[in-house]
């Protein structure tokens, strides 16, 4: 470590502060020579009034921050404040937040509100700043805002998103919600669904296209660009694997063991809605991982249960569709892969 030299860009405090730390680690104890160094190592062309005279700490900070390269060294900080973003794919939010937290304290800024006015603006997402707005409401501490900021972003990372790999858990039978390249024998001869294995492998991975057909296009460009899906989205399902997309038979052909509608991929496939189960929290807007939900097309509801088919000498568990009333057995808790 060598001893760091004063010129304008660095907060006086923490100047000091490692003067101070370089001296004691030089053994250096006694405070008025620290005193005599500091003021030794302030740059030249930084002139002092009446430096001879100052003899604590306290007063060093002082004189240094009625110099004019103090204000500058504030407005810098406070430009670089207003023009921070915080990019997941960069930085952690615990990296991002130090940086923003040791900005502020050098600005000396400690009004809540202008904190949080540019931790909104920090951020581009539109589910952080609709949340983060709603939960600082009457939040005053500092240290419960930065808090809050982590909270937010950790619950982003939850939300199910247009376009990313998702896997469907029948919750009743612990089987994935999946497909492969085989198709019925009988009926619509389409590619096959069925719940397979325990946990998710290259059959179970799919992403859900948005497709709201009653949104404006400005609706629907607005809805594209966040890409978080939320319970009020519709949508195509489309199986990663095949490029084919989920869909019920609403016409003559019915499931292979129980007779139900058949369930099926097929390029066009049906624009389906989530449907939240928890009765306990059903008014929460955005689609999360973890969340079990229903897959519904029209007033058609996805089942699986414990009943099988054969295609050649592979068995398969059954997914069908139904009218009747949402049970256990429609429950799929939804995987972020």
């Amino acid at each position: 470590m060598d001893l760091p030299k004063y010129t304008g860009t660095i907060h006086p405090e923490e100047w000091v502060k490692q003067v101070q730390i370089y001296c004691h680690l030089k053994g250096i104890e006694n405070e008025e020579k620290i005193i005599k160094i500091s003021k030794l190592m302030i740059d030249s062309t930084i002139i002092i009034p009446n430096v001879d005279k100052i003899n604590s700490f306290d007063e060093l900070v002082k004189a240094l921050k009625l110099h004019s390269t103090f204000i500058l060294y504030k407005n810098s900080c406070k430009r670089n404040l207003q023009l921070i973003k915080y990019i997941p794919e960069k930085e952690d939010v615990a990296t991002f937040l130090a940086n923003f937290r040791s900005l502020c304290n050098w600005v000396e800024i400690s009004d809540h509100k202008e904190i949080i006015t540019m931790l909104i603006n920090s951020y581009s997402d539109h589910f952080f700043k609709g949340e983060f707005i709603k939960r600082v409401e009457g939040i005053n501490s500092v240290d419960e805002i930065f808090k809050i900021f982590s909270e937010v972003v950790f619950d982003e990372l939850k939300i199910i998103k247009f376009e990313s790999s998702i896997a469907l858990k029948h919750v009743a039978t612990g089987k994935y919600l999946s497909s492969c390249n085989i198709n019925y024998q009988i009926g619509s001869k389409q590619q096959v669904v069925f719940s397979g294995e325990k946990l998710p492998d290259g059959n179970a991975l799919w992403y859900a296209k948005y497709s709201n057909p009653t949104d404006d296009d400005f609706t629907r460009g607005f809805n594209r660009h966040y890409k978080h899906c939320t319970y009020d989205d519709s949508f195509y399902l489309i199986h990663k694997a095949t490029g084919n997309e989920l869909c019920i038979s609403t016409s003559s052909y019915k499931s292979p063991t129980t007779g139900h509608l058949a369930v099926s991929c097929t390029r066009g496939g049906d624009s389906l809605n989530w449907i939240n189960t928890n009765i306990t929290n059903n008014n929460v807007p955005y689609v999360k991982a973890k969340d079990v939900i229903a897959l519904k097309y029209s007033d058609y509801i996805f089942r699986s249960h414990d009943f099988t088919f054969t295609i050649g000498n592979k068995t398969f568990q059954e997914v069908v569709g139904h009218e009747e009333r949402i049970g256990g057995n429609d429950e799929w808790q939804i995987e972020i892969v």
